[in-house]
């Protein structure tokens, strides 16, 4: 089986969907992960700072753990828009692939460049028998009702902090809090299918042919 995921960061997919990919390593699945951005960014006002090599290695750790091939398409964060010339280039990787399943993000992200990959993902994505939706932020969103599909992630749970522990670019920002967070939410999640620790998608189709 061969499985894609899609982030517009380095580590939106660990996030939102490193247990999942976890469980697909242990079942010798194929990974791929598609990273949009460079991730490099400046903030004035957090006064936070991290360079796209640092994010980029750190991906590199990541993908090397998940044994996941990393594809970069190394566009500029913040300023990201969803052109069809942007569906195109995810497209013709997407054709490449031709992946079983897919996780991208999901589409009312509060995070413009989240949003964008969610719905250049869905275009790109349109001939793919299997697509879900994740998060990847901590930001008051209006859709957790429409989280559809759980995975037991129980097995993996350490594996997945570590796996976000590599990215030190960012933990540090963040005093290394979504950590703590991330293990809350997903033992939230898996408390709703009687599992210690669950990821949650939206599934936007899954076809059997």
């Amino acid at each position: 089986m061969k499985v894609l995921a899609i982030g517009a960061h380095f580590d939106d997919v660990e996030l939102g969907c490193g247990g999942t990919l976890l469980r697909h390593k242990r079942q010798g699945d194929k990974i791929y992960i598609i990273v949009v951005t460079n991730s490099g960014y400046k903030s004035k006002t957090k006064k936070s700072i991290r360079s796209a090599y640092k994010a980029k290695q750190e991906g590199k750790r990541s993908a090397e753990y998940l044994k996941a091939e990393l594809i970069c398409c190394n566009k500029d964060p913040i300023v990201l828009i969803p052109t069809e010339k942007l569906v195109l280039e995810i497209e013709e990787i997407v054709n490449k692939i031709k992946p079983d399943c897919v996780y991208t993000h999901q589409l009312n992200d509060s995070h413009a460049d989240h949003a964008t990959v969610g719905y250049v993902s869905m275009r790109a994505c349109r001939k793919c028998d299997k697509v879900l939706m994740y998060r990847s932020n901590w930001y008051i969103m209006d859709n957790t009702q429409d989280d559809n599909y759980y995975v037991n992630i129980s097995d993996f749970i350490d594996d997945k902090i570590r796996l976000l522990k590599f990215f030190e670019s960012e933990m540090k920002n963040v005093n290394y809090s979504w950590l703590d967070f991330v293990k809350k939410q997903n033992s939230a999640a898996g408390a709703k299918v009687n599992v210690p620790y669950a990821e949650t998608f939206h599934m936007v189709k899954s076809f059997i042919k």
